[in-house]
């Protein structure tokens, strides 16, 4: 008998009212599963402020050397 025979068999056997809650425990888990998928993370390339620097005669090093002198750091 597979799980799924067997779930429908013990269903089965409850007053309709239980099998309203059984039901609503399915969607209830439905949506923590849902609820619980990893987030996909995009890669920082993506970023629209990626490569900002690229195509500037700019040493970004120097030029944050230059930002923390200023503020004394």
């Amino acid at each position: 008998m597979t799980l799924l025979e067997q779930i429908e068999k013990q269903l089965s056997s409850l007053p309709p009212e239980k099998q309203s809650e059984v039901l609503d425990f399915i969607a209830f888990l439905q949506q923590r599963m849902k609820d619980s998928q990893p987030v996909k993370r995009r890669s920082l390339k993506e970023h629209a402020a990626f490569g900002l620097w690229k195509n500037r005669n700019i040493d970004a090093v120097k030029y944050q050397q230059s930002l923390r002198a200023e503020w004394g750091i």
